[in-house]
């Protein structure tokens, strides 16, 4: 071959070869097909023409080949971060063609949220297979997959309890701002039972620890949980996933999105749970636990230029599911005198007519609840150049109506029904501007406002224990004004310096606080000769203001494009607030201080192999000051005694902890060893110690109440306690994707886990039924789908071995301490379309 052919032949091949490469990498959908096979064509059409040449191609040419099509210059220069082409010659038999099949291949990140890996903090990132998988139907659910994450029902409400890296708060009424915020769509919730009922449709979630609130919504200390759901799309789809399990226990959730006009798109979803109720009445056997919820969501988009966005948000759900009621772990009065439930899916109610009257429900009441929530969020940005506006303007409402037996008896002493009203208003600004000097300056600055009118009543039932019924009642407006402001600066090309601070003023007042007690039957001595009457207790309006500064100085250091260092120190501040729980004493409604949290942290985040190792890792201290917890006053007393005053016993009402301090690891990993298998795996351990701690002794007291029938209190020094979180925190994943079945279709075979060891739920150096013990839960399931994810169907196990275990020790309601049960095994099967 001379000079001109093989010249000719280089230059047909490495042209054609190349027209292949760019029609893989931009072929989506439909369009991979036809062009495929319109650059297989085209090869073979080349190699038709260069047949006879082929055979004469020297090595060195095809070395040379090889670089060019795979991205990589003969100088040594790497290809595009993100995809790799690779040329893999292949010679077939000189008896049938003789020439060269060419089989090209490229190499796709498999791991997602790749922007993430180049931000310097120590966020758990959670897209949405991930959450159907794992089965992420609630943000309860979310402790089994992020390190170091506690989410914990309170008393068997619909209210989350969040404690992260151990920073929480435990808020039955949901009357003050949780240590953990969550936010939906960009939107944060004070109040953390406003964010029940909207896990659906769901594109990712994100759960970063630390303080926060230096570049959007509000300060906290604990940290925050961002959720996103799915945008309008400007082509048409829609689909619908069923999950149907063991219990009766299903699952709906549909969507359709599309464009409207050119510029306006829209997308509805829906979800739809009912069934799957295990725990049981221990006198009649009834049934008790089964899910009725509903919810809807609205969404439209707006460009109406290039350099703006508008996005319109609607959200509404209505919860009339049966209540998640407890098992008695032990019975301190020697009244009712229960045993311990051997069966933890055991439990007991007996609705009193009288009180069912009172409070305005049907007297066939189970325990369930009642609840609607509705918001709706405007959001728009518009690039001014210099900087990008954005805005978010969101309302809010919530009403509770919950019936829960929180004694777990027929024993009428703990049977309440708790009520509420609550709106929030909030307000959200925030610049970005354009980077200055060459790229190397950074700056944002925003500012958040919310205005909250929230008003509560907390029945209880008590006639078989003291004679009478008893509500609290009390209303709390709040305002939050914040500001914001970080900067940073690129020190050199990989060396970056951040600094944030904060300006939060919190003002709340604790209005029309009042008891009343209805006195019927054997208490009705007290009505002066009439079958019934009401006696009330009104309190002072009380005010707490916070008016604090926050702030945050941060390095980072990108040692390569996959390795990123970063160190910080943070401080941050969560406001002040009142206990509304049952007030019998002034002591109780004297407002706490703010806590506040000096904070450390180092971490690093890399990957490795060719984008099929990440493994991110942070070590953390927390300096944590005035923490905020739920703890226990005593009013002495025979509570069995006539008395016009407080009822003797013990009662919640918080208090600030002078002093702790918290410190730990966490580490996640994500492998991809072979083709289409994938293995994640998070780790959290952590310890924490009080340092300057004393309080009542809640359990010496009723311990002393069961020998005497009389409440004294008793205090304890706490001093060097451990504060009880579980220490070590474990999650993993395995998915495996088979070669292509029948040449459409797949299978995909998942294993998950999750491990956490002994928690003690209420007081620190707690035994026996006041710690929860560890336990481990395993699942697993297989999916058939086709190559193009249309449609698939899964076959999987919840709770694979059927452990028996306590999610939560809730705070004792007035004298029975109960614990709440994980679900058993579910067995069920999930099917979805997608067009």
């Amino acid at each position: 071959m001379g000079p001109r052919d093989r010249f000719s032949f280089i230059y047909i091949v490495t042209i054609q070869k190349l027209i292949l490469m760019e029609l893989w990498m931009a072929s989506l959908g439909s369009g991979l097909r036809f062009s495929l096979g319109l650059a297989t064509a085209l090869c073979a059409a080349g190699e038709m023409k260069a047949n006879a040449a082929s055979t004469a191609l020297s090595s060195g040419h095809r070395k040379a080949l090889t670089h060019r099509a795979a991205g990589t210059s003969t100088s040594g220069r790497p290809p595009p971060a993100g995809a790799t082409a690779t040329l893999h010659p292949r010679r077939t038999s000189t008896k049938s063609h003789d020439s060269e099949s060419v089989l090209v291949s490229v190499r796709r990140r498999v791991f997602k949220f790749t922007a993430q890996q180049h931000e310097a903090n120590s966020a758990t990132h959670l897209d949405q297979e991930t959450l159907n998988q794992r089965h992420i139907n609630t943000v309860m659910d979310l402790g089994r997959v992020v390190p170091n994450l506690t989410v914990q029902t309170e008393g068997g409400s619909t209210a989350p309890s969040f404690y992260l890296r151990g920073i929480g708060l435990q808020d039955y009424t949901q009357n003050n701002m949780s240590s953990v915020l969550t936010y939906f769509d960009g939107v944060p919730f004070p109040i953390a039972s406003m964010s029940s009922g909207m896990m659906f449709d769901v594109e990712s979630v994100a759960a970063e620890p630390g303080p926060v609130g230096f570049t959007h919504g509000l300060s906290d200390t604990g940290g925050e949980v961002r959720i996103e759901s799915r945008a309008p799309t400007k082509k048409f789809h829609y689909g619908i996933t069923e999950d149907l399990a063991t219990r009766n226990r299903s699952k709906t959730v549909l969507y359709v999105s599309g464009p409207i006009t050119s510029n306006l798109q829209y997308r509805i979803a829906a979800e739809n749970m009912e069934g799957g109720a295990y725990r049981f009445n221990r006198d009649t056997g009834q049934k008790l636990g089964n899910a009725n919820f509903g919810a809807i969501r609205g969404r439209l988009a707006w460009q109406p230029d290039e350099k703006t966005n508008i996005d319109l948000i609607a959200n509404w759900s209505l919860d009339r599911s049966q209540a998640t009621a407890g098992f008695v772990l032990q019975d301190f009065s020697t009244l009712s005198n229960a045993p311990r439930d051997t069966n933890i899916f055991a439990t007991g109610w007996s609705l009193n007519p009288v009180f069912a009257k009172v409070i305005g429900i049907s007297s066939k009441s189970v325990p369930s609840n009642n609840d609607v929530n509705w918001n709706i969020t405007l959001k728009g940005n518009h690039d001014f150049g210099f900087a990008k506006l954005y805005g978010i303007t969101s309302f809010a409402q919530q009403q509770r109506h919950e019936y829960i037996d929180r004694d777990a008896l027929s024993f009428r002493s703990g049977d309440t029904y708790f009520v509420t009203s609550t709106n929030v208003f909030s307000q959200e600004l925030r610049l970005e501007g354009r980077p200055l000097f060459n790229g190397r300056f950074h700056w944002l600055a925003g500012l958040y406002y919310n205005r909250i009118r929230a008003n509560g009543s907390n029945w209880f039932d008590l006639s078989d224990y003291i004679g009478y019924i008893r509500d609290s009642t009390h209303d709390q407006p709040q305002e939050n004004f914040s500001q914001y402001a970080t900067i940073g600066y690129d020190i050199t090309r990989k060396l970056k310096f951040a600094f944030s601070l904060t300006h939060q003023s919190d003002e709340r007042q604790l209005e029309n606080d009042a008891v009343k007690q209805y006195y019927y039957g054997t208490t009705a001595a007290r009505c002066g000769g009439a079958e019934s009457c009401w006696s009330a207790n009104r309190f002072a309006t009380h005010g707490a203001l916070t008016n604090q500064f926050s702030g945050k100085v941060g390095l980072n250091y990108q040692a390569t494009k996959n390795i990123l260092a970063y160190a910080s120190i943070s401080r941050g501040v969560k406001p002040g607030g009142f206990t509304t729980n049952t007030t019998v004493s002034d002591i109780q409604i004297k407002p706490f201080k703010p806590e506040w949290v000096l904070a450390y942290e180092v971490g690093l985040k890399t990957e490795f192999f060719n984008h099929r190792l990440r493994l991110n890792g942070a070590m953390f201290y927390d300096d944590y000051h005035d923490k905020q917890m739920l703890g226990t006053i005593v009013i002495p007393g025979d509570p069995a005694a006539d008395t016009s005053g407080a009822t003797p016993g013990t009662y919640g009402s918080y208090v600030n902890i002078p002093h702790s301090k918290i410190w730990g690891t966490e580490f996640q990993l994500d492998a991809n060893p072979v083709k289409g298998l994938t293995i994640s795996q998070t780790f959290g351990y952590m310890r924490g110690k009080y340092t300057d701690y004393q309080q009542v002794n809640s359990a010496a007291v009723s311990a002393a109440f069961k020998q005497t029938g009389i409440y004294s209190p008793i205090y304890t020094s706490y001093n060097g306690a451990d504060m009880g979180f579980p220490k070590l925190t474990l999650s993993g994943m395995a998915s495996y994707d088979t070669n292509p079945i029948w040449k459409h279709y797949r299978l995909n075979f998942e294993v998950d886990y999750s491990y956490r060891t002994m928690q003690n739920s209420l007081q620190p150096r707690g035994t026996g039924v006041y710690v929860v013990p560890p336990y481990f839960l395993l699942g697993a399931s297989v999916t058939f789908k086709p190559l193009n994810n249309r449609w698939f169907v899964t076959a999987y196990a919840q709770n694979l071995t059927d452990r028996r275990y306590i999610d939560v020790v809730g705070v004792a309601a007035t004298t029975v301490l109960t614990g709440i049960a994980g679900p058993p095994r579910f067995v069920g099967g999930r099917f979805g379309f997608d067009f």
